[in-house]
């Protein structure tokens, strides 16, 4: 049908045949398919089908959960929250002044706002590695504290377990939001397990090696849980 416009430039006046070729060519939009086989199909601007293939949605292009991320997220990040705790409960219980105690948990208090904020929009495995770093710099001051000034800056350092806390909330809710229920339920597993890991543990290392060896002997679980953590763990995108 559309094959019939052509234009003989021959018999065009004036000389306009020597101008130059239009930019774009109609021929390949227009094609008559009629001569073709029943059996090929050519699409063009006339006889364009629609296609069979649903258009994508939000429910289908939904990536689902990973579960082997979901799994270490509720395994290494409670367990890194029942160490903060412990180095808690072993400061409490180390304390010659009850005043002491109250140092790790205000700081605590005042370090897991920031760590909250910026676990929501950077890396939390990273931020996790390095709040962990540094309470077990705290740690090992702990062991190495002797005067009243000592003490209360372990104890300040010691409230980076309150950003360890938060920013281990947030890595688990980003593997699964929606389920308060289970983070709640493993929060409060992890500070049971981090005050009776402690009141276990400290009156054994106290009676075989002294005070100074219990907040020492925290170092080697919170090393393992940042050496998983840097293996097997990933951000949540």
């Amino acid at each position: 049908m559309w094959h019939c416009l052509h234009f003989d430039t021959r018999a065009i006046p004036l000389g306009l045949a020597g101008l130059p070729p239009m930019p774009f060519d109609l021929r390949p939009v227009f094609t008559d398919n009629s001569y073709m086989s029943s059996d090929v199909f050519i699409p063009s601007l006339g006889n364009a089908m629609p296609s069979s293939v649903p258009p994508p949605t939000l429910e289908t292009s939904k990536q689902p959960v990973n579960g082997y991320q979901l799994l270490v997220a509720m395994l290494l990040m409670p367990l890194a929250s029942a160490l903060a705790v412990a180095g808690w409960t072993l400061y409490a219980l180390l304390a010659k002044q009850p005043l002491y105690v109250l140092v790790p948990l205000s700081s605590g208090v005042l370090l897991a706002w920031p760590a909250w904020y910026i676990a929501r929009r950077g890396d939390t495995c990273r931020l996790m590695q390095w709040l962990l770093l540094g309470l077990a710099l705290a740690l090992g001051g702990f062991g190495m504290a002797s005067r009243p000034w000592e003490f209360l800056l372990v104890g300040a350092g010691l409230g980076l377990g309150g950003a360890v806390i938060t920013t281990g909330i947030a890595h688990a809710k980003g593997w699964m939001p929606g389920r308060w229920v289970s983070l709640c339920v493993a929060l409060f597993l992890a500070l049971a397990a981090g005050v009776g890991f402690s009141l276990r543990m400290a009156p054994l290392v106290v009676q075989a090696y002294g005070w100074r060896a219990a907040p020492l002997s925290l170092l080697i679980p919170l090393f393992m849980v940042m050496l998983l953590l840097w293996l097997f763990v990933e951000s949540p995108e």
